[in-house]
């Protein structure tokens, strides 16, 4: 049921195009269980000799002419019946596209963590084709199934009751053979997309770290793993190209059959003459006209179980209850949101796939104009606290509150303008410099100054000036051509060229030497582009001149305070400060 609203729910968009459609795909049908009447009369005509064709060839000239004319009234209802049909199919995997696109930016990171990107891409890519054929060809071939099954035997039935029912007993059981047939094809497709999702997972995974691939020589594992892949792919629809195989003959033969049982039983009642020779012509048009619609409908069952499977793995997305993308907007502006700052209040997260807390009552407040440093060991939560305060992770309410506002109440496109983080993974779009500096921004244009600026200040303006196109320069995929440091900067320099109320910066400085992180420190704590800073590190020497500091160690806050206090009382700071001054001296 849910797949039909859903379907049913972007059918609505383009009811006018739809409607006319169907009234001209009626009217195909009309016209074309007409002309065998003409065929009938024509017939019949010259049967009877040419001694009373002498006396009916105007007559017949009339019947040719209508035939004729009735031919070609059908070429333009059909294609504009293809037309109204086929165009809102395109416009539907238009808007679902998007629909889909814009659904997939406001899912939260625990439906990237469960779903690979090969098969987020694949859904994209593969399974809206379905969407298409069902909006388009399918919904234009029911009508016109619906209406040739309905006006073609209405006509048969006039000609002779008899030998309809003789016509019906092959159809019922082609019909029988091809729902059996059905059942079997959409299991196998439900496979086949399962395996082409994680095929497409495996290619984006392998081509995204080819470079690990080769300097482990495992690219003949990688390519054997690949084969039995794609082997259990064609496996699967060798399974569905068989069962076609066997269904389509019996489609595309049924006419052959029905023609010959009408020649078998039609001849002997022509011979008794309960039926003229033009009445068995017209009926044979009329089987010809009845077998299309039959054969149409073993490819459309065909393709609605295919695409069904398609329809399904798409809606599960779009159906994804994400509560923060409906929050009406908020009256006041972003900028006086974080007078209050933000107050963290008893925050406790627990990963949905885990059983054991990340996070265990956390309490601390980032005031305006304030720089608080958080310092941990690996696996201490601090990356989970962050992604708890830029809204990446799911919180409870209560638990985080900006600006008197709890943050489950806060449009995510609000908060992230409000709380700017740069994360340790930097990312860049395979583009040019400049414009992954400025991905991002609210402002339509910014300023060579800014531009220049926030360059300056992430250490990056001598660099840029060896290239021989500076800003223009392309980064290739992911960045490829940049070094561990120079992509922190260009994120770092990201975030920078806008100012932003929080600034947070979660080990963006851990593939840079210490002269340039003293020269970056220097410039952000300037605070040119922020308001306030969380500065999330594991060297000490990054969060010295931090108003307080919070020592983070199994998912809680252990220790606070200012790096003089800290350094001077017994406790995992002290510990690791000793223990990088050693480094620092033996270096």
């Amino acid at each position: 049921m849910q797949r039909i609203q859903f379907f049913l729910f972007y059918l609505g968009r383009h009811k006018v195009s739809y409607s006319i459609g169907v009234v001209f795909i009626i009217l195909t049908n009309w016209l074309a269980v007409t002309i065998p009447e003409y065929i009938e009369k024509s017939v019949d005509i010259l049967s009877e000799g040419a001694e009373k064709l002498s006396t009916s060839q105007v007559e017949l000239e009339s019947y040719l002419w209508m035939i004729f004319i009735l031919a070609v009234a059908i070429i333009f209802a059909r294609s504009l019946s293809r037309v109204l049909f086929f165009n809102p199919g395109r416009a539907i995997e238009f808007e679902v596209k998007n629909d889909l696109f814009q659904k997939l930016t406001y899912l939260q990171k625990d439906y990237y963590d469960q779903n690979p990107t090969g098969g987020i891409v694949s859904r994209i890519q593969n399974d809206i084709t379905g969407v298409r054929l069902l909006s388009g060809f399918v919904m234009m071939q029911i009508f016109n199934i619906i209406t040739a099954l309905s006006l073609t035997p209405y006509k048969m039935w006039q000609l002779s009751p008899s030998l309809t029912l003789y016509c019906v007993a092959p159809v019922v059981v082609a019909f029988l053979i091809v729902k059996v047939g059905m059942k079997v094809v959409v299991v196998h497709s439900r496979n086949r997309q399962d395996l082409l999702q994680d095929m497409s997972s495996y290619i984006v995974s392998s081509l995204g770290g080819i470079d690990v691939i080769r300097a482990y020589q495992l690219t003949g594992w990688s390519a054997l793993q690949f084969e039995e892949k794609n082997q259990e792919f064609l496996s699967e629809s060798l399974k569905i190209s068989f069962v076609r195989s066997f269904l389509i003959p019996i489609l595309a033969n049924l006419e052959n059959i029905l023609k010959i049982l009408i020649l078998f039983v039609g001849g002997y009642y022509v011979i008794e003459g309960t039926m003229t020779i033009g009445q068995l012509t017209a009926f044979m048009a009329y089987s010809v006209l009845l077998t299309m619609p039959l054969m149409g409908l073993g490819w459309i069952t065909t393709i609605i179980q295919q695409s069904m499977v398609g329809v399904e793995s798409i809606e599960s997305i779009l159906s994804r209850n994400e509560p923060t993308q409906n929050i009406a907007p908020i009256d006041q502006k972003t900028t006086e949101l974080f007078e209050k700052g933000i107050v963290v209040k008893g925050l406790s997260y627990t990963y949905p796939d885990q059983s054991n807390p990340v996070l265990t009552d956390i309490n601390f407040t980032i005031e305006p104009c304030k720089t608080i440093g958080i310092l941990g060991p690996i696996g201490s939560g601090k990356t989970t606290l962050v992604n708890c305060l830029n809204g990446y992770l799911s919180t409870q309410k209560g638990e985080i509150t900006l600006g008197g506002k709890d943050i489950t109440e806060i449009p995510r496109q609000d908060l992230r303008q409000v709380v700017k983080t740069v994360s340790q993974d930097a990312f860049l779009f395979s583009d040019t410099l400049k414009n992954n500096i400025t991905f991002g921004a609210v402002k339509d244009e910014i300023s060579p100054e800014d531009l220049e600026r926030s360059i300056y200040e992430s250490a990056l303006k001598e660099e840029i000036e060896r290239f021989p196109k500076g800003v223009e320069t392309m980064v290739g995929e992911k960045g490829i051509m940049l070094s561990g440091g120079q992509k922190q900067r260009i994120s770092l320099a990201r975030a920078m060229v806008e100012s932003a109320p929080l600034l947070v910066l979660d080990n963006v400085l851990s593939a840079v030497d210490y002269a340039t992180e003293r020269f970056l420190l220097g410039q952000i704590l300037k605070r040119d582009s922020c308001q306030s800073l969380l500065i999330v590190s594991h060297r000490v020497q990054a969060l010295e001149k931090c108003d307080e500091i919070l020592v983070l160690n199994e998912g809680v806050i252990v220790d606070r305070g200012t790096h003089p206090e800290l350094i001077s009382r017994p406790g995992l700071y002290q510990q690791t400060w000793d223990l990088q001054q050693g480094e620092s001296h033996e270096g």
